[in-house]
């Protein structure tokens, strides 16, 4: 089916031609969406409202979708369950005018004496995000907001100088959820999503509506067929292209992974290693700048950086990241014997220059929204530039190749509709979510629990870095074992991060080492989903398919370590000599690592060889600089000696 039949198709069930949904709902989807994007756009250029206005605005918009995309997903049998929706729908719409109707009288009048219909709509208000986010995200999030809020209440009850609080009367606990603090709800986290995650996500959609995803695997495809891991290569470039578009990790593994990893078992991978290089390809994404994962924006969030600031540091460790697992799955390939160049498993196609010729507008766009970003414009502004000029661009594409048709034009303003919708609705679940969220922080933070948890990893560290980066480290991956990389990012760095940052770290750097492990405990057993989602589509073991994912994602696992030892390789400073020379020492050692682990250089290598050379690895990471010559030197002479001995073989092939 070509591009425009799909958009055709996707507009169709957007305008309520599928059986399954309510046409009732769409339609007021529809209308919904459009106006929330007008608000957003109107106040990013004119500024007209005020913060607390448009965060209200932003969250009642957002609850209002979610709740219509939860009744268009319903079927017709499940009339309770829809009419339920319908009524949490329009009681957002009553609790969104309330709070804008007496804006000013919460903001100056009643502040710090609410009456019983400010604590009521509070009350219904924090319910109804509750109720969603469950419905949207699970209930995991939800509940431990709950907990957040019990705690508040009865923290007095606690044992132990860590859990114990004085308590928090519930007029004033209610306030910091949502009115009239302001907070909670409707605090700095919604104002981020507002500002900046909402123009990302609004991005997103306009990429998939105008082609994106077939022109990314098509970039894949293009490689892989020049190479010898072929079908891997075509997941690993594919997947963390698709990091731009789908935001996802889990999302990403499902989606490319349904054609990259059948390709690399018929080609001759093991299902195990199929499944593990789409997982950890998909879970690189969140790294790879210049749109990121959610947790990379509640960076933003937790410290006040600029988000340019944050892609700028990001990029160099997600290149070595990409750099490992490129070279991984072309070892892999060469010691299976297998080269994708004298294969048919990947079809001829179209070269990629065929192909930018109809998509050049998606890589103009991307191009412009890097330019803008590094420019120091504010990141939402960016985003919503980028958006307006690949739409536009889009129609001038779509019209001009249907010869300025009827059906050219509606086909045009079909992909402009799909865009702009498909990105309000990613928007809107993310803003719901990051409210919720925005509950905890605002508890955990008054209730001093946060602080007092910072300073009790101090002391169990017993003032030494490494220690304490252990800790950090392993509580990451434990809460990340249950819960959405957002809310492992954020609930470790309102302890973790603070304690790092105590023992002289840098803060972007304390924060990107959280960022990196919070994204990488979705390959880390015993839970790893994205892991588990290819083993599920590669048929394989999952433990097996999640020790490779561990295996092929070791950069992500050491190089947060470098962020704190040797912040250098983030760019933090003004000397890019020393991030140049922090960056090679990353490739060195994590090829170096990689052959070990492969067992091959330039040929096979014995045992004794491959430990050497990956104790010469760890070494040349270490930040210490007659350890990192020695491992240096060490890795050079194997890497001769082996060229040297491999000299026959090569000549012969």
């Amino acid at each position: 089916m070509t591009q425009p039949d799909q958009t055709r198709r996707r507009f169709e069930e957007i305008a309520g031609a599928a059986d399954t949904r309510s046409r009732t709902a769409t339609g007021f989807l529809l209308v919904a969406a459009l106006v929330m994007l007008g608000i957003h756009i109107m106040q990013l250029a004119t500024f007209s409202l005020p913060s607390g206005q448009f965060r209200n605005f932003h969250l009642g918009f957002a609850i209002i979708i979610g709740f219509l995309a939860l009744i268009e997903r319903s079927g017709p049998e499940q009339s309770v369950r829809r009419t339920a929706f319908w009524l949490l729908a329009a009681l957002a719409v009553g609790l969104m005018a309330y709070i804008h109707v007496e804006y000013q009288a919460l903001t100056q009048v009643r502040s710090f004496l609410p009456n019983a219909a400010d604590m009521t709509i509070g009350a219904l208000l924090l319910l109804t995000a509750l109720v969603l986010s469950g419905f949207q995200w699970g209930w995991t999030i939800p509940a431990m907001a709950l907990i957040g809020i019990a705690y508040g209440l009865w923290g007095y009850l606690m044992p132990g100088d860590i859990f114990f609080h004085g308590g928090i009367a519930p007029q004033r606990l209610l306030g910091y959820t949502s009115i009239p603090y302001f907070q909670g709800l409707l605090g700095g986290l919604t104002s981020l999503s507002a500002g900046t995650i909402f123009m990302f996500m609004l991005f997103g959609g306009a990429l998939k509506a105008t082609g994106a995803i077939d022109f990314i695997v098509q970039i894949g495809f293009t490689i892989g067929r020049r190479s010898r891991a072929g079908p891997a290569l075509v997941a690993v470039i594919s997947s963390g292209l698709m990091g731009t578009v789908s935001g996802s990790t889990v999302a990403n593994v499902a989606s490319t992974g349904a054609l990259t990893i059948p390709l690399m078992k018929r080609y001759g991978f093991k299902g195990e290693f199929a499944g593990a290089v789409e997982a950890v390809s998909s879970t690189g994404g969140q790294l790879m700048p210049p749109v990121m994962g959610l947790a990379a924006f509640l960076i933003v969030g937790m410290t006040g950086l600029p988000y340019n600031s944050i892609m700028l540091a990001a990029l160099a460790p997600a290149l070595i990241y990409y750099a490992y697992l490129m070279f991984s799955v072309q070892l892999r390939a060469v010691n299976l014997n297998l080269d994708a160049r004298e294969s048919d498993v990947l079809d001829d196609g179209p070269g990629l220059a065929e192909v930018a010729k109809g998509q050049w507008h998606l890589a103009v766009s991307i191009a412009v929204l890097v330019w803008l970003l590094v420019s120091g414009i504010p990141a939402g502004n960016s985003a919503l530039i980028s958006v307006l000029l690949l739409l536009g661009l889009d129609i001038v594409v779509t019209v001009t190749r249907g010869r300025f048709s009827f059906e050219s034009i509606r086909e045009a303003l079909a992909r402009v509709v799909n865009g702009l919708v498909e990105g309000a609705r990613s928007g809107a679940a993310v803003a719901t979510v990051i409210a919720v969220i925005g509950v905890l922080i605002e508890l955990l933070t008054v209730t001093g629990f946060a602080q007092k948890l910072s300073f009790a990893m101090l002391d169990l560290s017993d003032g030494s870095l490494f220690t304490l980066s252990i800790v950090v480290a392993v509580s990451c991956l434990v809460f990340g074992l249950g819960l959405p990389t957002s809310a492992s990012y954020f609930i470790v760095a309102l302890f973790g991060a603070p304690a790092l940052v105590e023992t002289g770290v840098p803060l972007l750097a304390a924060h990107m080492f959280v960022f990196y492990f919070a994204n990488l405990s979705a390959v880390t057993p015993p839970v790893a989903v994205a892991a588990l989602v290819g083993a599920n589509i590669a048929k394989a073991s999952f433990w097996g398919t999640s020790f490779n994912a561990v295996r092929l994602a070791l950069p992500g696992f050491l190089m947060p370590f470098l962020f704190l030892f040797e912040p250098e390789i983030l760019g933090l400073g003004d000397d890019f000599g020393r991030q140049a020379i922090a960056v090679g020492q990353a490739i060195v050692a994590t090829g170096a690592l990689n052959c070990a682990l492969e067992g091959r250089i330039f040929a096979r290598i014995s045992i004794v060889e491959r430990v050497v050379l990956a104790v010469a690895a760890l070494g040349l990471l270490y930040w210490n600089v007659q350890i990192e010559l020695a491992s240096l030197a060490v890795i050079a002479l194997l890497a001769a000696w082996n060229w040297w001995r491999s000299r026959p073989a090569r000549a012969a092939a």
